[in-house]
């Protein structure tokens, strides 16, 4: 795990990508390297994981000088891509996994990049064509950012070294960027916070040379093979598909830590390595509030950790840690993300940083195998169509916990919402018609946005949908909240549920099966008895929850109010005063805050508005830029491209 960066054009010069490596210091503390000729010059920062030796350092180039790279993750299927290779001749000078983007490039050219099984974002310079490449994974758990100004692109891991290369400041805030995330508290595709850059989508590359830029699908997310349609079929497949996605995922030169909480797939990816590695490792970590009850995930952790005799280290969250560590969480994700959870995450990481470099998580299991109530509602639409006496079978199970979401999701379908109506919306459009001063307003989010080389999984046309929207729109902001997250303490995340052999497993099972019995994730649960304790399975499913409301109408309070509401606040550049005012008095007196699931959509627009108030105070005070209104000044070229499906 690393921090690229470079620019393309004339005019790149090495003092330029210093800037961008300086912004980006906390990405790789273990050592910097940067290589350059005229119109090209490439960075690197290091966070030394696999080959911890000087010849794994970066950029690397090809042996006669014809092929650099500069390479972000891992490419975990690198022994056996390294034994193909060498078959080939090809004469590997290091044993880091990087090495291998170079003699694929040689041997397979574009091809190669479907061939890799990992996390990465990689820039690759091809000297005899004099073109440069930008390449990310097809899942998109690694960032990729880049700007095209005049003729010059510049790229990074990080959109801060692309502002600070800049030399500008001011910066145009996105206008549909905004839009979308007041709608989703997301977005979708290439869009960021910041006008004129762009995120290179997943599974896909950016060929530039002196004609211009143009991009590219080269990977789809797929199914693996033939349907897999029994439920015992689908739990073998899974125990033997998972064991060895966590073995690929534990290369490693250095010590190996895991997430854990009571939930079944961070208990699964800790419990599997604990049984690949032997040694007591890996060190587990879980995030713990005093509140204690619902939002309790010790109990359920300490079970796994001393089932498999793992320490584990308690990190307590309280609203106090939250108010100091808000600003410095919401400067490493860089804009304003998705999820409530991520200052949790962002204090478990940085526990975790002061041992360790690496740490497993078990982002992707809800997403592959059905662990959101919406797969209740997709297979209940399916059965009502197909099977009515399947149909109320399953209704019949639907949880007490899982009817708001059921009912949420069929009230969307019934009322006409098409717009990404499998995620919940925060502020519809015309709530932002009245909150946005004039000239932050968008004439709408524009919601397309491309499917990349997706392939709808098994399972009826609801189902597919969903599944869809979820791979496309939402489990890529959840992965660049985790590599921010990680990365702002030089930590290494790493995510076995999304091996490319699994994932392409996974959506080869029928989503029926999925749900098998009426419960979430049941393939996921059936596999881990014997592995998990039996205490566990009468643990209710939480995702990981925080009292946040509790602390925003507590102790919080007046922080809160004067962050929004406040005589200095920026966001009054950005909306209406009267509305900010009432939008935080509205909270604070709902009765809304005695249902804690009609509850969860207030308290994420209070967050969203916190967001984006310190995003703009800090982008000012840290970064030195000062944000403004869409198409206020110039912000590059980006459509000087041609965009290839």
């Amino acid at each position: 795990m690393c921090g690229i960066c470079g620019i393309h054009g004339k005019g790149a010069s090495p003092e330029a990508v210093d800037l961008m490596l300086e912004a980006m210091l906390r990405r790789g503390p273990d050592g910097t390297g940067q290589w350059s000729r005229p119109g090209i010059a490439l960075g690197h920062r290091r966070l030394a994981i696999v080959d911890l030796s000087e010849r794994g350092r970066q950029p690397m180039a090809a042996a006669d000088g014809a092929i650099v790279s500069t390479c972000n993750g891992e490419i975990y299927n690198y022994p056996e891509l390294r034994a193909e290779l060498e078959a080939e001749g090809a004469v590997f000078q290091s044993d880091c996994d990087s090495e291998t983007v170079i003699h694929g490039w040689r041997h397979w050219g574009v091809d190669s990049f479907s061939r890799y099984n990992g996390m990465f974002a990689f820039a690759l310079w091809d000297a005899q064509a004099s073109a440069l490449y930008l390449v990310r994974d097809r899942l998109g758990i690694k960032p990729l950012y880049y700007w095209r100004d005049g003729g010059r692109t510049y790229f990074a891991s990080d959109v801060q070294a692309i502002l600070k290369a800049s030399g500008r400041g001011e910066w145009p805030v996105s206008g549909t960027g905004l839009a979308q995330y007041l709608a989703y508290e997301n977005r979708f595709g290439a869009e960021t916070m910041f006008e004129g850059v762009r995120l290179l989508l997943p599974g896909h590359y950016l060929r530039v040379d002196e004609s211009g830029a143009s991009e590219h699908a080269y990977a789809g997310i797929a199914p693996s093979g033939a349907a897999v349609g029994s439920f015992s079929d689908a739990v073998d497949g899974f125990r033997d598909g998972f064991r060895k996605a966590v073995r690929r995922h534990l290369m490693s030169d250095v010590p190996v830590a895991s997430y854990l909480s009571a939930g079944f797939d961070s208990a699964m990816v800790a419990s599997v390595a604990a049984e690949e590695l032997g040694n007591g490792s890996p060190s587990t970590f879980t995030g713990t509030f005093r509140e204690g009850g619902w939002y309790d995930e010790a109990a359920g952790a300490t079970l796994v950790a001393r089932r498999r005799g793992l320490s584990n280290t308690p990190v307590e969250i309280t609203a106090e840690r939250f108010r100091d560590t808000f600003d410095p969480m919401v400067h490493a994700l860089e804009e304003p993300r998705m999820g409530t959870g991520a200052l949790p995450q962002y204090l478990v990481a940085q526990k975790v940083a002061e041992t360790h470099k690496m740490v497993l998580t078990g982002h992707g299991g809800d997403e592959l195998f059905s662990g959101y109530p919406v797969f209740k509602y997709a297979l209940l639409a399916r059965l009502l169509r197909e099977d009515f006496t399947g149909f109320l079978r399953l209704l019949s199970r639907v949880r007490l916990s899982e009817w708001p979401h059921v009912g949420y999701f069929t009230l969307s379908s019934m009322f006409g919402r098409r717009d990404r109506r499998f995620l919940p919306q925060l502020f519809a459009p015309s709530a932002q018609k009245n909150a946005l001063r004039p000239a932050y307003r968008s004439r709408g989010t524009d919601a397309s946005s491309p499917d990349g080389a997706f392939t709808p999984a098994e399972g009826g046309e609801t189902y597919r949908a969903v599944l869809t929207q979820y791979f496309r729109d939402y489990l890529p902001g959840l992965l660049i909240v985790e590599d921010k997250i990680s990365m702002a303490h030089g930590l290494e995340s790493r995510t076995p549920f999304l091996d490319n052999e699994l994932v392409g497993f996974a959506l080869s099972i029928d989503e029926a099966v999925k749900l098998e019995g009426g419960r979430l994730k049941a393939i996921t649960r059936e596999a881990a008895r014997g592995i998990l304790p039996d205490e566990l399975f009468a643990l209710p499913k939480r995702g990981f929850p925080n009292p946040l409301s509790r602390w925003l109408r507590g102790e919080l309070r007046d922080w809160m109010r004067a962050r929004i509401c406040g005589p200095d606040t920026p966001l009054a550049e950005m909306f209406e005063p009267a509305w900010l005012q009432s939008t935080v008095d509205g909270y604070l007196g709902s009765w809304r805050r005695f249902v804690r699931p009609l509850d969860e959509i207030g308290t994420h627009r209070i967050w969203m508005l916190l967001c984006l108030e310190s995003w703009l105070r800090q982008t000012r005070e840290r970064v030195g830029i000062r944000l403004v209104a869409p198409g206020s000044v110039s912000a590059g070229n980006p459509a000087a491209m041609e965009a290839v499906a």
